[in-house]
Parts: structure tokens; C-alpha cells; sequence
């Protein structure tokens, strides 16, 4: 599907991301302003990544079955919010990305992470691994127009690490949260938290009726990728050799406020671990690090490393 949850993902470290401390964001820090550099409107995609966005939309679907026998194949683990989710008003995590990872084949795209709290919200927001630069999506669920589907993106670079990002466990990754901002017009918005000054800043905003047409909301490592041929991996578990994905401190907020993902109101899916055969990639390695707020995607054996 285009995106899935609110997640906090680790990959590889980058320079600027490795010299910023871990920082816990506060959850009610005060907003000020917008995302800078992010590009909205009709330059949103730019034409490398028109091929990702037409993958992203086909991908999520969540009617798309796997396929292991393909040439390309579709598939997604990490953190469902439960589908009696309607009182959830919104979802926070940190992300790991990896500035300088790049995937092998220009057909393949990598989403991890990527989160949507819940049905009915209007946007996910999706941390974009191509052939090209990485980028973070705001996917707008509630828009008519396919044209319009990427609602913002922003640039990972050195720029955007020195504002925006934080390490985990060494890695370098960002924050994000979703929420519902006006339940009247069933408008939702996407901050990223701005390290540098402790502010959330506006990434997008959307209202109407979210055309996604699942019962649940998630935050999720997911891809959709050929087969190596010489390994009998997809690309993409070739091209992570060595690295870790993390989405850490997943919270859910309510009217009694905001509170870590847990098995009381989300679980693990599709199923508690990774089956490497299934996901066609021999050294995956899937944990749940703190039931359900942090999980890790490691291949080649690199072993998730506990908090």
C-alpha cells in the first residue's frame, strides 16, 4: 500500500546524523512553522521517483498477495494498530534513514519506515529508499487525484540531518508524528521534530475521506523488489546487507493522552518474525525489541541489538 504507519526506523549512520545526541522529543512541544526545503504541489515528485510513487500506490493495496515466484515481489513486517483503533487521534515514532543507501535496481523501492495511525487518517508518512537520493513522503490518503497522491516530500541530506535528525542505537533517523488536528473536517497533519530547536514543524495536511480502504493503521518495514538471480534474494535483502532498520518509540494517542505501542492496542504482523523463505531474503533477521514500540530489520546475520 503507499504507506503504512508512524514508525521510528535505524539504518546506517551518517556523518551529520552520528554527531547529534538521542533525544526523546516531547510529545507537546509547541509547532512552529514548516518543514523547511520541503517541496509541495506539482514539483512534489520529481521524474525519477514517478516510478516509485506508481509502485507505492500498486504496492499498497493491501489486496496485494505475495508472490513469491515473481520477478518483483511485495511485502511488509513491523507494527499493526489495532483495527478498534477509531479513538486513536494520533501516532508518533522515530525513523532510522540512511542518506547514503541506495538500491541496485532502479525498478525496486524500499519503504521502511512508514506509518499511517489508523483508518480514516489522511496521510502516511513514508521514508523512501529508490536507486536515487532518499527521500521522506507525506502519502495523501484522502486526495481523489493520483496526480496529487505525494502530497510533500523533503530531501535527506546533510542539511536535513542537521535539523531533523537524531541517532538510535548509532544510527541516524528522525522523528515524525501524525495527527488528527480538526475531527469536524477529518483533517489530519504530519511534524517532523526539529532537534535544533525542539519544535515540531508542520510536513503536510490533509482533510476528507481517507481512500486507503484498510481497517487498521501500522508502522512497517515494506518493499517492493526483483529477484537477484545470482543469490535468490530479492535486491533489496542484498543491497541491506550489513545494516539495521529500527522504528523506536512508537506512541498512540487517545483522549487520556499519549502512550507506547503495546499489545494492548497494536501487535506484530503479518506474522511475529520474519520467515526468511517467505520474504525471499536469506539473512533477515526480524526483532521486537519492546513489544510493540520498537522493532529491527537486520540482514547477513547482523543481530539486533537490544536497549
Amino acid at each position: 500500500m503507499a504507506a503504512l504507519l508512524v514508525t521510528t526506523v535505524a539504518f546506517a549512520p551518517s556523518a551529520a546524523a552520528s554527531s547529534s545526541p538521542t533525544v526523546t522529543p516531547n510529545q507537546n512541544a509547541p509547532v512552529h512553522g514548516t518543514v523547511k526545503d520541503r517541496i509541495t504541489g506539482p514539483h512534489t515528485v520529481n521524474a525519477q521517483n514517478r516510478a516509485a510513487v506508481e509502485k507505492f500506490r500498486q504496492a499498497h493495496s493491501r489486496s496485494a498477495a505475495r508472490h513469491p515466484a515473481d520477478a518483483t515481489n511485495h511485502d511488509w513486517w513491523g507494527t499493526e494498530v489495532s483495527p478498534d483503533s477509531s479513538a486513536l487521534t494520533g501516532i508518533t515514532a522515530t525513523q532510522s534513514v540512511d542518506s547514503s543507501l541506495l538500491l541496485s535496481n532502479s525498478d525496486d523501492v524500499l519503504y521502511a519506515p512508514t506509518v499511517k495511525p489508523r483508518d480514516g487518517a489522511c496521510i502516511e508518512v513514508v521514508t523512501v529508499h529508490t536507486s536515487t537520493a532518499p527521500q521522506i513522503w507525506a502519502w495523501d490518503w484522502c486526495t481523489t487525484s493520483a496526480d496529487q497522491s505525494v502530497g510533500a516530500t523533503e530531501n535527506v541530506d546533510s542539511s536535513f540531518l542537521s535539523t531533523y535528525g537524531t541517532t538510535v542505537n548509532g544510527r541516524g533517523a528522525y522523528t515524525v508524528k501524525v495527527a488528527l488536528t480538526d475531527p469536524a473536517s477529518n483533517t489530519w497533519t504530519a511534524y517532523l521534530y526539529n532537534y535544533a530547536t525542539g519544535t515540531w514543524q508542520t510536513f503536510f495536511t490533509s482533510s476528507g475521506t481517507d481512500q486507503a480502504g484498510v481497517s487498521y493503521g501500522w508502522d512497517m518495514f515494506e518493499y517492493y523488489s526483483s529477484v537477484n538471480p545470482a543469490t535468490g534474494n530479492v535486491q533489496v535483502c542484498d543491497d541491506l546487507s550489513g545494516r539495521t532498520v529500527e522504528s523506536s518509540s512508537i506512541q498512540l494517542q487517545t483522549s487520556a493522552g499519549w502512550a507506547a505501542a503495546d499489545p494492548t492496542n497494536s501487535s506484530i504482523f503479518p506474522s511475529a518474525t520474519m520467515d526468511p523463505s517467505s520474504y525471499l531474503c536469506s539473512g533477515v533477521n526480524s526483532s521486537v525489541v519492546t513489544p510493540n514500540s520498537d522493532w529491527q530489520v537486520s540482514v547477513n546475520g547482523q543481530q539486533p541489538r537490544k536497549h
